[in-house]
């Protein structure tokens, strides 16, 4: 799903570039915050950047350097501009995509020696070489050393480091996101890692680039690669001509013996990837100075991208278990359940359409049913809203902090206790998404909440293991709430306030009108499947940035997942 009109919030939010946290550790009150999405907006992202400018003639050293950070929005003829404010033989050395720093209010410029000066950038994202962002709660300082000297009695840049400084408008003017696709451990689901990087000719080998390095740092573990290890850039750009990116690659002994799978999914992935280019239409792939001929592979699939689900919903209707075909479906398909004495609540139901998982009105029994027989398979305090993953592991969890997962289709199965990083939090919401490698979640510490992406950690069977440390995603609301609207988006939303709000990985934020009442937010394809119940039992659909009330009996429903 793609929400509708949404506030466009690039120039103030990115994709994080590492986990702080390390192990079992706590999730930091203070300091660097990973986030998928900064709210702090305080630059406006219509304003135009104006083309840099060169260097003027008898310019200080101060507006040398001044010049020369302006011009890293220039980023033509591989910053053109930029290289002029430099000394010969540092225009040949400077990497402009070193790093880049983001700042909200200004830059400090103070000389600290003989030609010599040092450039404060309260930096509130930073940007590194792999499009990886990292955003701050408060804005970090990092001071940037320069030295300049005369070159035919003109200041010039003689040693500065590399990478750009811009301000959260420039940034926006300059980035854009761009998706990595990485895999979940069946090879069936791809999912999403978005890095940011500027728009121009040689951003086709930058994003092959990392690729080959691999994925993010919250993601390592939780998700796979279709690339063997040590390959590389056979030559050191990807060239795109008529529509055709030109790949070629070079390893060791895993690619020389790829098998023809192998390489068909690594063919994908990087197809898939390169995709984000929109003058990309095609990637040939070669190894070694050998072209690999697409495969004609029978049964074999594209592992899906922002996979869709049935469009079946399973609701409470007079205390009974019911499964429709469809949300505007006015008669039954299937009872699922009904048993006098037991209220369903916060229904759930695995994609095959097999297994159905509610819990009790308290919330302190979770059932698991079939069109046959249910039963109580856990007792607790304040479970939470079950799910199911795609290998159809139910997933359990509660306000203390603990998460189970249950092999649904085993008779007999008991859940399992995962290892998380929730120890001394409050959980108040868990959803996974529908790739099976990630879950999303909103805890609270000391009543504050946040809202957190967290990879799954899976053995070799593909049985749940642990969540791994987890990145923030930045919201305008403070949420009690998260469901997953597509591979690249969740929806938050808090009870008390009635705010409801859509952040994505990459870069967007809608906030939608607030809804009294609200208790629980369902989604299925697309923005017409984003359904909201309120506490009387009212169903809402999203209409517009609003939402309207729809003519229904279903006082609480799910999709599957």
């Amino acid at each position: 799903m793609r929400p509708l009109n949404r506030r466009d919030l690039l120039s103030a939010s990115f994709v994080s570039a590492a986990a702080a946290l390390t192990g079992c550790a706590a999730i930091p009150t203070d300091g660097e915050v990973n986030h998928y999405a900064d709210p702090r907006n305080t630059a406006s992202p219509t304003e135009a950047i104006d083309t840099p400018a060169g260097p003027v003639p008898g310019a200080t050293p101060a507006e040398i350097i001044d010049g020369f950070l302006h011009a890293g929005v220039g980023a033509n003829d591989d910053y053109s501009v930029a290289r002029l404010f430099l000394t010969e033989s540092l225009a040949e050395s400077w990497r402009p995509d070193g790093q880049t720093l983001i700042y909200n209010s200004s830059v400090i410029t103070e000389e600290t020696g003989q030609d010599t000066f040092m450039v404060t950038v309260p930096t509130s994202t930073l940007v590194d070489g792999r499009g990886l962002a990292t955003s701050y709660t408060e804005a970090t300082e990092n001071e940037l050393e320069f030295t300049l000297q005369q070159v035919e009695g003109e200041w010039r840049v003689a040693t500065a480091p590399d990478g750009t400084v811009l301000s959260r408008t420039e940034f926006g003017e300059v980035f854009s996101p761009f998706t990595l696709y990485f895999y979940d451990p069946t090879f069936t689901q791809a999912v999403p890692d978005v890095r940011w990087f500027v728009e121009r000719p040689t951003v086709a080998t930058s994003l092959v680039k990392v690729l080959l390095e691999g994925p993010a740092p919250y993601l390592e573990g939780g998700v796979i690669t279709a690339i063997p290890p040590n390959t590389a850039l056979a030559r050191n750009s990807v060239t795109v001509e008529n529509g055709r990116a030109d790949v070629q690659l070079s390893g060791g002994p895993s690619l020389q013996s790829a098998s023809a799978l192998d390489l068909e999914r690594l063919r994908t992935q990087l197809t898939q990837t390169l995709s984000n280019i929109a003058s990309i239409t095609s990637t040939q792939l070669s190894i070694n100075n050998q072209v690999i001929n697409t495969q004609d592979l029978e049964n074999y699939r594209e592992p899906a991208i922002n996979a869709e689900v049935p469009p079946f919903v399973l609701g409470v209707e007079n205390n009974r278990l019911v499964m429709r075909d469809n949300l505007s479906a006015s008669e039954n398909q299937s009872l699922v359940f009904a048993q006098n004495g037991v209220a369903p609540a916060q229904p759930a139901m695995n994609y095959s359409r097999t297994s159905f998982s509610f819990t009790a009105a308290d919330r302190s029994e979770l059932w698991l049913a079939t069109l046959s027989e249910a039963q109580v398979v856990h007792r607790g305090v304040g479970i939470l809203q079950p799910s199911y993953d795609h290998q159809n592991w139910l997933w359990i969890a509660q306000e203390g902090g603990s998460v189970l997962t249950l092999a649904a289709g085993q008779r007999g199965a008991e859940p399992r206790t995962l290892e998380t990083w929730l120890h001394g939090q409050t959980l108040l919401s868990l959803a996974v998404a529908r790739d099976g490698a990630r879950v999303a979640l909103v805890t609270s510490t000391d009543g504050a909440t946040s809202a957190w992406i967290s990879a799954i950690r899976r053995a070799e069977d593909g049985v749940p293991l642990g969540l791994l440390d987890p990145v923030q995603v930045g919201a305008d609301i403070s949420p009690d709430g998260v469901e997953w609207a597509s591979d690249e988006d969740v929806i938050l939303w808090n009870t008390t306030t009635a705010e409801t709000e859509i952040v994505s990985l990459t870069g967007q934020s809608t906030r939608y009108d607030n809804l009294p009442d609200i208790e629980h937010i369902v989604t299925g394809n697309g923005v017409d499947q984003v359904v909201a119940t309120n506490k009387t039992g009212t169903l809402f659909i999203v209409a517009g940035n609003g939402w309207t009330r729809i003519e229904s009996s279903l006082s609480a429903l799910n999709y599957s997942g």
